[in-house]
């Protein structure tokens, strides 16, 4: 049987409104139209749809067989509309996020929290196990936004720039270069350091390890630790120095035995960027979240649940790709892409 959709519709809006006139108005087509649609039907299907009792229509059994197929059907057409229009606007899908960092997760859950108030039906999944290659798990499709330091050329990537931060040397507060106003690449001479694991074949050198090997100097003995928390606690007991950003250690400094130091000017500041390969709108209302963070704004939902600054009209409007990240200032670190990063990673 050749079966439209528009018959579905027509049978519906009849059954409705229970005269040609009233459903050729609903339908927006002439009663000419519609009843010569309304035969062609009932000639497709070999059977009457509906009896006629003067202007009135009543549906046959068989009229409301069809009735029924078609109140599913219409259901479901409706249904799936509605889905792909809350896709289109970025209210639901999914959205997977990585960062090239892995004791940098602490600060995700206060903008996850802000962005699914908006977007309650986005679901959001951390993938912790692109944190060592995320470029390349963006480019396999595997991950929508991963915060990096290290870029690389490649035209389907885009790289918003979202923050800066600046390594500084980590010590006890017994340690004697604790005394020390500015710390040295060479104070790390025949000391225990004790710095984060790293994948040679990623062809991305450490700046510490750079620095380190470019001086010729030699640490007593260089530990590889996965995690800060065990870091920051053999720091704590004396049993050696490392170095972190400044905003990582941060929330370590309170009731430990710590204290940090900052590093030689030669040792430049980070960026880190939101990678992206996709625009979809889900993807640009979280990096709307990053910048609205990391500019400092107060992202407790009760504070910002009236200003709405990113909204679902403003991602329906965009046509092209959206501008970079103003300077931000989260960290105090205003934003300078005049400086080259691409080659360090922490």
């Amino acid at each position: 049987m050749n079966i439209a959709l528009h018959h579905f519709r027509l049978v519906d809006t009849i059954s409705k409104e229970g005269t040609l006139t009233k459903a050729a108005n609903t339908l927006h087509l002439t009663q000419s139209a519609l009843s010569h649609q309304l035969k062609e039907l009932e000639r497709e299907m070999d059977v009457e749809i509906f009896k006629r009792q003067g202007k009135r229509l009543h549906l046959s059994d068989q009229g409301y067989r069809f009735l029924r197929s078609s109140e599913k059907i219409l259901a479901e057409l409706k249904s799936l509309e509605e889905d792909i229009t809350n896709y289109k606007m970025g209210r639901t899908g999914k959205l997977s996020i990585s960062m090239q960092c892995y004791t940098a997760y602490h600060w995700l859950p206060g903008i996850i929290k802000y962005y699914k108030k908006r977007w309650p039906d986005i679901n959001i999944q951390i993938l912790s196990d692109a944190t060592r290659r995320p470029l390349e798990y963006l480019m396999n499709g595997d991950l929508d936004i991963g915060i990096i330091r290290t870029q690389m050329v490649n035209t389907r990537i885009r790289y918003e720039p979202i923050f800066e931060d600046q390594l500084t040397a980590v010590m006890s507060k017994d340690h004697p270069l604790a005394k020390k106003d500015i710390i040295e690449i060479t104070d790390f001479h025949g000391e225990e350091l004790i710095l984060p694991l790293y994948d040679p074949s990623y062809q991305d050198t450490p700046v510490i390890e750079a620095l380190i090997e470019a001086q010729k100097v030699k640490p007593k003995t260089l530990h590889r630790i996965h995690y800060t928390d065990a870091t920051i606690e053999m720091v704590n007991a004396g049993l050696g120095i490392t170095v972190m950003a400044d905003w990582i250690v941060e929330p370590y400094l309170k009731d430990r035995n710590i204290i940090t130091k900052p590093l030689h000017h030669s040792v430049a500041r980070r960026a880190w960027f939101a990678a992206t390969c996709k625009q979809t709108p889900a993807i640009l209302n979280f990096l709307e979240c990053l910048k609205l963070y990391f500019s400092g704004a107060d992202m407790s939902i009760d504070e910002t649940e009236n200003q709405q600054p990113v909204q679902d009209q403003i991602v329906q409007k965009q046509t092209g790709i959206p501008q970079a990240a103003a300077p931000v200032t989260r960290f105090n670190k205003p934003f300078n892409s005049a400086q080259n990063f691409k080659n360090y990673q922490y």
